[in-house]
């Protein structure tokens, strides 16, 4: 008997998962709507070898007892996914278990039985460097719920490779790229499974099926943000502007973010609970950037916008994007002034500036009355070697 293979929600995820193994596959799953026990289809089309597929899934149940249980009937699929992993995460529970069967063609039985207590309400599974293959007679998630909550969230990310298997050798190929995967979910009265499938690295499907008459399936968020007119983004979708409140939004982990020009996003991952009002008060700070200034000579004053922020050598800070004007003076020297432009986050570096003493024109006893304007009698224009040798230094960005 082997170790390596029970992705648990692999194999569930591969339901649908399989499907959308290439960038040209096309996937459907039907019906959205089935009682436990009946059958969910997800039906494939031109599935290639090599395709990578990657897919979130989750499994909302409503749990009015002190247990839950979700389990999947019927399940086989005829590829096989090489190089796969999976990890699933429960939340809203005490105690866990998972129980995976898995008969394979011209192979074994194989079974992976994993458990353990949450911490903080989660638990969390992983399992890498495996295969998918054949018929799952068993596959079985099951605890014991946390006091007080009304429903358990089940999630699962997974990967694979569409190829044969080297440990089989009746397998020449991933298998077949057009082939239909039915299967049915059982265990609980009321529910919904979401799928997210990647291919390749492109998303292509999210679909959702209801188990049951769950009594409510979305939950509200009401987003504020200080500023206010920030946008705002549900799993990168556009809602508007803050402040904001959205409802009809599916159970589970959501990805909440929003953005103001002049201003650092705000991300954030959150549980929007079925039937429940979630608050989201966003502090949104300015982008800002910093220059760094340095001269020789040393201890010149500098200044930003015409404001004094300091002398030689120093870094300023929480500098805005945009356009700025650095200036640095210092008594006996000539004014240094440079416009910058920057953006957030940047470090812009003016090292080095070397001041011109004043008055200084002319080289000592050389007589270039045509010295700053480049005519035919100038030789050497001291100012244009300083400005020359300052714009190698200054505006180096890390």
């Amino acid at each position: 008997m082997h170790a390596r293979a029970f992705l648990l929600t692999c194999v569930m995820a591969v339901l649908v998962t399989l499907g959308a193994a290439a960038s040209a596959a096309v996937i459907t799953v039907s019906p959205d709507h089935v009682n436990p026990g009946d059958t969910i289809t997800v039906t494939v089309q031109g599935l290639a070898d090599e395709s990578s597929l990657k897919m979130s899934w989750e499994v909302y149940i409503e749990a009015p007892g002190p247990t839950f249980l979700w389990s999947v009937e019927g399940l086989s699929f005829p590829i096989n996914l090489q190089d796969a992993s999976f990890r699933l995460t429960n939340q809203n529970t005490v105690t866990n278990k998972v129980t995976l069967q898995n008969e394979i063609p011209n192979y074994e039985t194989r079974e992976l039985i994993h458990s353990g207590n949450s911490v903080d309400g989660t638990w969390t599974v992983y399992h890498g460097n495996d295969f998918i293959n054949g018929t799952w007679p068993v596959i079985r998630n099951e605890g014991t719920v946390e006091e007080g909550v009304t429903h358990v969230l089940s999630l699962v990310e997974w990967y694979g490779i569409k190829r044969a298997n080297p440990e089989i050798p009746e397998q020449e190929n991933g298998g077949p790229e057009d082939f239909m995967i039915p299967f049915s979910f059982s265990g609980f009265e009321d529910g919904r499974v979401k799928f997210t499938i990647q291919v390749n690295g492109t998303d292509v499907l999210t679909d959702e099926v209801t188990v049951g008459s769950p009594s409510s399936r979305t939950g509200t968020l009401y987003l504020k943000s200080s500023p206010t007119s920030a946008q705002v983004y549900i799993d990168g979708i556009y809602y508007g502007l803050s402040p904001r409140k959205v409802t009809g939004v599916s159970p589970g982990i959501r990805t909440v973010k929003m953005t103001k020009e002049g201003y650092v996003d705000y991300v954030e991952q959150l549980t929007v609970s079925a039937k429940g009002l979630t608050l989201v008060m966003a502090t949104l700070n300015p982008a800002t950037a910093s220059i760094k200034v340095s001269s020789i000579p040393s201890h010149a004053e500098v200044y930003l916008d015409s404001a004094l922020v300091g002398t030689t050598p120093m870094t300023i800070t929480g500098v805005g994007p945009g356009t700025h004007t650095v200036a640095l003076m210092k008594e006996g020297y000539q004014d240094y002034t440079r416009t910058v432009t920057i953006t957030d986050g940047e470090t812009v570096r003016l090292i080095n500036i070397f001041l011109l003493k004043s008055g200084f024109s002319q080289f000592p006893g050389m007589n270039y009355p045509n010295w700053s304007a480049g005519g035919p009698g100038s030789r050497i224009d001291p100012g244009a070697i300083i400005e020359r040798v300052n714009a190698r230094f200054d505006k180096v960005r890390f």
